[in-house]
């Protein structure tokens, strides 16, 4: 049986009002009192009407609780007759936005990846007509990765849409390593100072042994090879020569400094005070150095603003104290380090390591010194043109 509605009615005889609709052919899933004179009763939709009959005939107040099945669907869609029409509309919105392109994001990659790399792609983009708010129609992905592969400054670009996105990939090009011309004769110099760790020489004569201290400009490796037995011709020098160097960084600081202490004498002052006016009541002794301590105490309330104000004055004496040795060498090895950090930052050789590092101190009349060392290690062999440049 259906159990489409599900119907409430009041009357003096429940019982009755059942036997009734039973005689027309009515049938009941289930009849459920609720009090003596209030009935829930659930049935099929023509079971629903003739006990509605019966109701109305005898004027027993009843009303439909639920209404379910394809009458219910039907009655509820005649009592939301605008309803079919706004999920149309609905839907026609929501076709209309998903078949946009409201987010462009541009991801550029790769170690060279700069603000005016993105630019120039959001630039490019933007010739090309995509904008928020454009068509999925009205952009072909491949075509736009082909246009921005043509800017000649990019390895590889890709474009995709994802949903309302589209999100357009690029990976800068990288620069073709430099090609190697034995023709192009050249030595190899140093770089920088220091003694040399290992050395070999790929093309040219070495100049140089591990353990030989190098000066910045001294040539490392000629640019010569044995052309005949007693010949030689200028070729492009090739190698690597490995020294050691050293990197210095300075820092000093006061064996002793300056602390104010309280000496023990106290002296006290108390005035009377308002906005306006103040008056002394007992004025105490004044120091050289000193430090006040005020508190006020309200006497007259809101409306008569007047305080008793009491300032307590302590002398303070200059002492010299001895800083703790081993906070002070402490911070002096930070502070020196730091520094030599910094040095090797700015004028330290490029791709170079550091092997060792160790601090030692100086005593001078009022003061400690620190001087910080790091021992690093780099290839020092460049061409003459990058030593004149740098």
């Amino acid at each position: 049986m259906n159990r489409d509605y599900t119907i409430q009615a009041t009357c003096l005889m429940p019982a009755r009002l059942i036997h009734r609709a039973l005689e027309q052919g009515a049938c009941f899933e289930s009849i459920r009192l609720s009090g003596k004179r209030r009935m829930v009763a659930v049935c099929d939709a023509q079971s629903a009407r003739i006990l509605l009959s019966l109701c109305e005939r005898y004027s027993v107040p009843a009303k439909v609780l639920r209404r379910g099945g394809r009458s219910g669907m039907l009655a509820f869609l005649r009592e939301r007759r605008t309803l079919p029409l706004g999920i149309a509309v609905f839907l026609m919105l929501c076709a209309a936005f998903l078949s946009r392109i409201w987010w462009v994001d541009v991801a550029l990659s790769g170690e060279n990846a700069q603000s005016e790399g993105l630019a120039m792609l959001r630039s490019a983009i933007h010739d090309a007509g995509i904008a928020p708010g454009i068509g999925k129609r009205g952009i072909d992905p491949g075509l736009l990765a082909q246009r921005l592969t043509a800017l000649g400054r990019y390895s590889y670009v890709g474009a995709r849409i994802q949903g309302v996105r589209l999100l357009v990939e690029a990976v800068p090009e990288v620069s073709a390593p430099a090609v190697y011309d034995v023709d192009a004769a050249r030595d190899l110099v140093a770089g920088m100072d220091g003694i040399v760790v290992w050395a070999v020489a790929r093309a040219g004569q070495l100049c140089v042994k591990p353990g030989d201290a190098v000066r910045r400009g001294q040539v490392l490796i000629r640019g010569e090879e044995l052309a005949t037995k007693d010949e030689t011709r200028p070729i492009a020098a090739l190698g690597e020569v490995v020294v050691r160097a050293w990197v210095t960084g300075r820092a000093s600081l006061p064996l002793s400094r300056t602390e104010r202490r309280p000496t023990g004498r106290v002296s006290f002052a108390t005035s009377l005070t308002t906005p306006w006016q103040k008056w002394p009541i007992v004025e105490g002794d004044a120091f050289d150095q000193q430090t006040e301590d005020a508190k006020r105490l309200p006497i007259g309330g809101l409306f008569i603003p007047v305080e008793i104000e009491r300032v307590v004055r302590r002398e303070m004496a200059s002492a010299t104290v001895a800083a703790d040795r081993t906070a002070l060498e402490a911070r002096l090895a930070a502070l020196a380090f730091a520094d030599a950090a910094m040095r090797l930052c700015l004028n330290g050789p490029e791709g170079c390591g550091i092997t060792d590092s160790w601090v030692n101190y100086e005593q001078t009349p009022g003061a400690m010194r620190a001087i910080a060392i790091y021992e690093i290690q780099s290839n020092a062999a460049v061409e003459r043109e990058v030593l004149q440049g740098g």
